[in-house]
């Protein structure tokens, strides 16, 4: 009977709205990396900056960590069963301006950038969770400069 009463009850899932995502400097930044990481609970939030911070293979992000390089794109961990083969991501097109975030395409392996298929290119890091950088995966190949200037967010206010 026991058995029967916990089939039905879901795992953890957590489905990302367009509000979830904010200016990316509000997100906190992994020393060494140049991704941002976010999460609506401080202890998970501190969970996820250790993992990322140790590069430690086989230890899973939390269920609801945001994680971004840059503004318009992004990967959550939304478990809850959602794509199995994606270690339970999903990756995220966006649309930012001042106004705030539009979400243009979420999901598995389908969604896709000027790279391809985000979780095509991700799955590199399978025994980081699918993060890829700081891991001895490829890199996007992409300058200092160009990855800080492809991180400007209209959605953050403007600094003095």
């Amino acid at each position: 009977m026991l058995a029967l009463g916990l089939s039905g009850v879901a795992a953890a899932e957590f489905v990302a709205r367009e509000k979830d995502f904010r200016c990316l400097l509000d997100g906190q930044a992994v020393p060494g990396k140049h991704f941002f990481v976010f999460h609506r609970r401080h202890g998970k939030l501190r969970k996820a900056l250790r993992i990322a911070e140790l590069d430690l293979p086989d230890k899973r992000y939390p269920v609801g960590t945001i994680l971004q390089l840059f503004p318009f794109e992004a990967m959550v961990k939304r478990g809850g069963g959602f794509n199995p083969e994606g270690d339970g991501w999903e990756f995220f097109r966006l649309s930012v301006t001042p106004a705030g975030t539009r979400i243009l395409a979420r999901g598995g392996a389908e969604v896709r950038n000027f790279a391809g298929s985000c979780q095509g290119c991700h799955a590199a890091g399978r025994s980081y969770d699918f993060v890829c950088e700081g891991h001895a995966v490829a890199s996007l190949g992409l300058s200092e400069d160009a990855i800080r200037a492809l991180q400007h967010d209209p959605r953050c206010p403007p600094t003095p």
